[in-house]
């Protein structure tokens, strides 16, 4: 649905405010965050209501995530920047947070390239650690949205204490089942 709006909006059949470009950002870069947050709580959700079928949906969120972030960073380097270096190595230099968002990008394509189940069997525990990539992917994507944040950051703050709690549930859960 965000992906209908956001063409909606680009044809003109949507208003999406003054600056279109920052607006297909914004939406595409909380889009792909919200999918990221229910993504890693999908296994909670599962283990408190015994509801294992919602796993199903991992690899096709996933892959969501990646496409509506990969969508954020095509329209950041190829309209917002113009594909110009010189423009993306300043916003490198004056902003931090790009890099952030670009350390996120990138530890998101080896999850999507390896999302098969023909890798997934292939690779074996080694595709279970290429995917806990996710956990350092989440965090890079938060330290962007803070960080680009010019004055409340209240929002990207709600964010970091779901991701912590999330992950605080998933490392109590690992003790557990290592006693």
């Amino acid at each position: 649905m965000p992906f209908i709006i956001i063409i909606f909006g680009i044809l003109e059949f949507y208003s999406l405010g003054p600056n279109i470009v920052e607006s297909v950002l914004h939406r595409t870069g909380n889009t792909a965050l919200n999918l990221m947050m229910i993504t890693l709580s999908l296994p909670i959700v599962a283990r408190i209501r015994s509801l294992q079928l919602i796993l199903l949906f991992r690899r096709m969120l996933g892959l969501y995530i990646f496409f509506y972030a990969a969508i954020h960073m095509m329209v950041y380097i190829f309209i917002d920047r113009n594909l110009s270096i010189l423009n993306i190595t300043d916003d490198f230099m004056g902003r931090p947070y790009i890099i952030a968002g670009m350390v996120a990008f990138l530890s998101l394509v080896p999850l999507a390239v390896t999302s098969t189940k023909k890798s997934q069997i292939k690779l074996g525990l080694v595709w279970k650690k290429i995917h806990r990539l996710i956990y350092f992917s989440a965090l890079s994507v938060l330290i962007h949205f803070i960080w680009q944040m010019k004055l409340d950051v209240s929002i990207p703050m709600l964010y970091l204490i779901g991701f912590i709690v999330i992950v605080l549930i998933k490392f109590h859960k690992k003790e557990i089942s290592t006693s």
